[in-house]
């Protein structure tokens, strides 16, 4: 397969939409808008990160995405459960914790580690962000009470 006939333009990005420019001459793809990771958000995936035994959490500017980096020299990257369900499944098998669904009393995931306090996210759209970020509070409510 051949990209000799790709066409690449410079362009912006404005509210999710990609403007190209008039001066077609360019050979690079315009880079989508980058954006950090909100504080508080951080602080949690720190936490949480520490729960796996991260020794060092290093921030990749304007990325929605962390590296861990462990005591055995071992590095994860592009760690963010908040974000990515397969960062959630693995840091809720690694912490042993529980996650249910509940209805009655309004819709909501519970999270429960073993002697850990009972963590809840209710939502009304999307249930699988309401779990991703129960597992990850639930992770860094682990860190707090070590």
């Amino acid at each position: 397969m051949s990209t000799d006939d790709n066409k690449f333009q410079r362009g912006e990005w404005f509210e999710g939409q990609f403007y190209p420019d008039d001066d077609g001459d360019q050979d690079e793809p315009p880079a989508p808008p980058r954006t950090a990771i909100p504080e508080a958000d951080l602080e949690l995936l720190q936490l949480a990160a520490r729960a796996l035994g991260a020794v060092r959490v290093e921030t990749v500017e304007g990325e929605q995405w962390v590296n861990l980096h462990f005591e055995d020299g071992s590095t994860s990257f592009g760690w963010n459960p908040l974000r990515h369900s397969d960062d959630t499944f693995n840091l809720a098998a690694n912490l042993e914790l529980d996650v249910m669904h509940r209805v009655v009393g309004g819709r909501r995931v519970e999270v429960l580690a073993a002697g850990g306090p009972l963590i809840q996210e209710f939502y009304e759209g999307d249930r699988k962000a309401a779990i991703r970020r129960a597992v990850t509070r639930a992770a860094a409510e682990r860190t707090k009470t070590k």
